[in-house]
């Protein structure tokens, strides 16, 4: 109630405001735009610039170099840089404002004759074995470290690219001389070594394979599929290498090695308002993602896209009212009673508030974060969880307690309704259990086991909020007596088992989610990814009841399915 009489009253000062400055702020015309740029950025900047200009002939620019450590000194409104990541650095440091233009993607590629191709498809490999294989690449082979008795050894390319060299080093963790060791190609003699050669192994840049034209990688080179947990297969959120779309919107949220991506930031001190700048980013962030790739660089996804020019449209500025020195001080009269008035009424409801002695649920601040990960989520111990996203636990006396799982509840948002099983109905796995409503929109959950339901928390009926706010505590849902408990707890999961499962189901969201935003061109709903693809907290919060069905059918009914 505070912070809307706070927003209330500031709205209103700021009216009161625009009529006082309805001519401060215009910013100077044809005052040239100061882009700054880092070396290794500057023919790509130029590219755009000249391109840019050939549709808009009136746009008047200074190109300025500059090196990264200094993007901190890109001040004013009419200033912006072109900067490309560097290893450990972040441009948003300091509070810079910053927007993804584009991205450089080092990546692995093998010969697609190679003897494993087969075997790497469906196990990959680990930095560790190929940082291994690399510091002996005549005496190992990939055969050889999974146990076949084939000792050819493999033969290493690298991109002769100081970028490539570097981030490959990094990616390995070993020395930059064993890269330096390596035989470094340009880029067309890389291409025919590896297309020639059927025990190649290379390094190079994403878009050195990639066929601009028609989206596919070069003819007899695959990617190497990266064993990221280092387990010896190629899990679910790891299989990101079949074409190359895939593996781009893959980049995009998070399941390649970052240290293996460098993005392509516009930076600033400050959004920027102005409107030469404003023009110039929305059209790198649409039309002049064709220099990306050009330039041997990689575009951004389509969802990225759409994010960029939403977020790249300057925010609404209050209209600016012509009014006589009489008018403003009939505004300003009016603005003071208000304020005054609405002091009044929360004095008013915060003594009622206190004479009914409500006691407000505490809520656990800390889940209370703008970025959903698997660190935002609760893992308490001593509980089995399941994969239709619930958990069980067997109390004495032999009941089993059951609720929801912190994954859903951050997923979809506060829940306003629940449809509940009634005391004395027989269940078994996998059949519906509870249905869980916001504002309309719903998802069904199955249940984890058989048996008779025998109490159903009745909190729940006045205050769904306690299964988003205490998931394993108040927000339980049933007591359950089982049926069918030691076969069916082989299904649970426990500990660091249950957490590499919601890795996987961090990665199907992804997924999902890029899918759904890009078939909705972005138009319905906030996005649910920030910066650099990490998902928002409540992704499905305000997206339509469309996506809520497609999240039933196509994310939660499938992972009830295996």
């Amino acid at each position: 109630m505070r912070t809307k009489i706070l927003i209330t009253v500031v709205q209103l000062l700021l009216i009161v405001g625009g009529a006082r400055s309805q001519n401060a702020g215009n910013p100077v015309m044809n005052e040239p735009v100061k882009i700054f740029t880092t070396p290794e950025m500057r023919n790509l900047t130029e590219g755009w610039i000249t391109a840019y200009r050939e549709i808009n002939t009136d746009f008047n620019y200074e190109l300025t170099p500059i090196s990264f450590a200094e993007i901190n000194k890109i001040k004013g409104e009419q200033s912006v840089g072109i900067v490309m990541q560097q290893p450990g650095a972040k441009p948003s440091a300091g509070g810079m404002w910053q927007v993804t233009l584009g991205r450089e993607v080092i990546v692995t590629v093998f010969n697609g004759e190679n003897p494993f191709a087969k075997e790497l498809a469906k196990t990959g490999i680990s930095a560790k074995e190929l940082a291994a294989i690399l510091k002996n690449s005549k005496a190992q082979n990939r055969g050889s470290i999974a146990g076949y008795e084939n000792r050819q050894g493999l033969n290493f390319y690298v991109l002769d690219e100081p970028e490539v060299k570097h981030s490959v080093a990094k990616f390995l963790e070993v020395d930059a001389g064993e890269v330096n060791s390596v035989e470094a190609l340009s880029q067309d003699n890389f291409l025919t070594a590896v297309k020639n050669d059927k025990n190649a192994i290379g390094f190079c840049r994403l878009s050195s394979i990639v066929d601009a034209d028609q989206q596919r990688f070069a003819e007899n080179i695959r990617l190497l599929p990266i064993d990221r947990n280092q387990n010896g297969r190629l899990d679910y959120f790891e299989n990101i290498y079949t074409n190359s779309d895939q593996f781009v919107r893959a980049v995009w949220i998070g399941k390649y090695p970052h240290s293996m991506i460098y993005n392509i930031y516009a930076v600033s001190s400050a959004f920027p308002e102005n409107a030469e700048i404003n023009n110039f980013l929305s059209w790198i962030s649409s039309a002049g993602q064709a220099f990306v790739e050009q330039n041997g660089y990689t575009e951004l996804v389509y969802a990225e896209k759409q994010s960029n020019l939403k977020k790249l449209t300057p925010p609404v500025l209050m209209a600016q009212v012509e009014t006589t020195n009489s008018t403003r001080s009939s505004v300003l009269l009016i603005v003071i009673a208000a304020v005054l008035g609405l002091i009044l009424v929360f004095a008013v409801i915060r003594f009622f508030i206190r004479m009914r002695k409500v006691k407000a649920p505490l809520l656990n601040k800390t889940r209370y974060v703008k970025t959903l990960n698997e660190a935002s989520l609760a893992f308490p111990n001593g509980l089995y969880f399941d994969k239709s996203h619930t958990w069980v636990f067997m109390e004495e006396g032999g009941r089993v307690r059951m609720g929801i799982d912190d994954f859903i509840s951050n997923v979809t948002g506060d829940y306003t309704r629940l449809i509940m099983k009634n005391p004395g109905e027989k269940i078994k796995r996998m059949e519906p259990l509870v249905t869980l409503i916001r504002k309309g929109k719903q998802i069904t959950l199955n249940s984890p086991v058989s048996g008779t339901v025998k109490e159903i928390n009745e909190s729940l009926v006045a205050d769904p909020f306690l299964i988003n706010n205490e998931p394993y505590g108040e927000g339980w849902v049933y007591k359950i007596e089982p049926s069918n408990w030691l076969r069916e707890t082989q299904f649970f999961k426990m500990g660091s088992s249950y957490r590499e499962w919601i890795t996987g189901e961090f990665s199907r969201l992804k997924d999902f989610l890029a899918c759904s935003l890009h078939i909705m061109n972005m138009e319905e709903g906030k996005p649910a990814f920030q910066e650099g693809g990490e998902l928002m907290r409540h992704p499905l919060k305000d997206l339509d009841p469309k996506v809520w069905e497609d999240f039933q059918n196509y994310f939660i009914n499938v992972a009830d399915a295996h």
